[in-house]
């Protein structure tokens, strides 16, 4: 082969790799959310911390209270200049368990410029006191609809 050929060729072969990690990505992110809606109902635990000192772990009958009743019902993909916005550290992080193990992780950021939200991550945003908060999973960098339960969460610890 010429060496014009093997050129495109080689072209060929990165774009079908990097198709096929875009796709790989995207199929893995909706296995997340659907494992998650699928066994929200078995959360039986919900456990706050602060950096790494746990500051409440509510089971059973309290934990109910707290546990998101339809998790991720609105996920927006945070890009890096929206997520500037937020401090770069999260402020709490909350555990929802199923029998021990995790079930999904959610930071609570707080944020950092307020004038630059827009108009849908201010309707995502939350207030406790006189901050105001966003849930991001971490783990999908997505940024999740605020609940009143977490809210009522962060009210009882956040001063």
């Amino acid at each position: 082969m010429t060496k014009r050929r093997w050129k495109l060729v080689i072209f060929a072969a990165i774009i079908l790799i990097v198709a096929f990690t875009l796709q790989s990505r995207d199929k893995n992110e909706e296995k997340a959310i659907s494992h998650v809606l699928d066994h929200a109902a078995e959360i039986d635990a919900i456990e706050l911390f602060k950096g790494k000192q746990s500051l409440s772990r509510a089971t059973g009958q309290d934990a109910t209270a707290y546990i998101e009743r339809y998790p991720l019902s609105h996920v927006k993909k945070l890009s890096k200049k929206e997520r500037s916005i937020f401090e770069e550290k999260p402020l709490y992080h909350i555990v929802y368990e199923i029998k021990g193990e995790p079930l999904y992780e959610v930071d609570i950021l707080k944020v950092a410029i307020s004038s630059e939200l827009s108009e849908e991550l201010q309707q995502m945003v939350f207030k406790v006191g006189d901050q105001q908060y966003l849930i991001y999973w971490a783990k999908e960098k997505k940024a999740l609809e605020q609940s009143i339960n977490t809210q009522r969460l962060l009210e009882q610890y956040v001063k």
